[in-house]
């Protein structure tokens, strides 16, 4: 079977067209960076592809919830041992206002001091991160608490801790609670104090309270004419309470501030593999690609001397 020139030409025109189509895509691989610009052209890979950006996309909002959390339980971690240096200052002043030597004029000045640092307390758990009010629970638009002017009365207003929990996601299954409500901090107190029962036996029975309750009855103590020192000084063991709910919900926060920032080195951890995953399937090896472009180029300039020497050299086979 005899070819002809112009059917030559055609399959030598073809080839050079395919050459120079090979050439300027590894050329464009190259200026891109990137294997492949559409599924179609792989599509195996491009699926793996399309998991591993699902996967990135989640661990980057784990990661952006973590740091919401960690900045924010910071700030509560900061605000509680503010509200320590209160509450130790207090139990300070309780002390000395119980010792008999302190008059009725000290004992008011002091009770001055107690009710201005309780309303410190109250403006710091009050405190509010990005809008919030961080002690509320739940309602974070509510304010946590609130003093009344006239009877010094401290009532809170936030989701209680049974149903004020947030929850953040952290990782794939994983939600975390990021906040620590006020009735958490100030829990319920139990004291014991001594009483008579109906037949005069002296027995130990227990009293739920709170620490501004107390801290609202101290008021009426020190204001009291005469002072009842044995009274005032019954109000230490308010203090110890208060002191072991706001430690133990301090180092709370202190460890899941610790939990949250595993969860972050891990979750960089495996956003570092899935990148890596990712630029061995979509980035271009230079190397290869320079050794391929360089092989297409020789291979075009090859199929671009044989066309030319084709085509300026017709032969008698165009005319039979």
């Amino acid at each position: 079977m005899r070819i002809s020139t112009q059917t030559m030409n055609n399959m030598v025109a073809g080839a050079s067209g395919n050459a120079y189509d090979n050439y300027f895509k590894i050329m464009e691989k190259i200026v891109s960076n990137k294997n492949f610009t559409k599924m179609s052209e792989n599509v195996p890979e491009a699926k793996k592809l399309i998991k591993i950006d699902d996967q990135l996309s989640k661990l980057n909002q784990y990661q952006s919830n973590i740091k919401a959390a960690t900045n924010e339980m910071s700030m509560a971690y900061d605000v509680l041992g503010d509200v320590t240096d209160e509450v130790d200052r207090i139990n300070s002043l309780i002390i000395e206002a119980s010792n008999a030597s302190t008059s009725e004029g000290s004992a008011k000045a002091i009770g001055t001091e107690i009710k201005e640092r309780v309303a410190s307390i109250v403006d710091l758990m009050n405190t509010k991160y990005m809008g919030n009010y961080i002690f509320a629970g739940a309602n974070v638009q509510t304010r946590a608490y609130s003093i009344d002017e006239e009877t010094g009365e401290v009532t809170y207003h936030g989701a209680t801790k049974e149903n004020g929990e947030r929850l953040l996601t952290i990782a794939e299954g994983t939600k975390f609670q990021y906040n620590v409500t006020g009735d958490t901090v100030f829990d319920t107190i139990t004291l014991y104090e001594k009483t008579v029962d109906e037949e005069g036996n002296e027995v130990t029975v227990p009293r739920e309270t709170d620490f501004f309750t107390e801290m609202n009855d101290l008021n009426n103590l020190l204001n009291a004419e005469p002072l009842d020192h044995n009274a005032i000084r019954d109000k230490l063991n308010v203090m110890d309470a208060t002191f072991k709910n706001i430690t133990n919900q301090t180092g709370i926060v202190s460890a899941n501030v610790s939990k949250l920032d595993s969860a972050e080195s891990i979750n960089a951890s495996t956003i570092t593999d899935l990148t890596g995953k990712k630029a061995e399937i979509e980035e271009v090896d230079i190397t290869k690609a320079a050794t391929d472009l360089s092989n297409a180029r020789n291979t075009l300039q090859a199929s671009y001397a044989l066309t030319s020497s084709i085509i300026n050299g017709p032969t008698l086979l165009n005319y039979i």
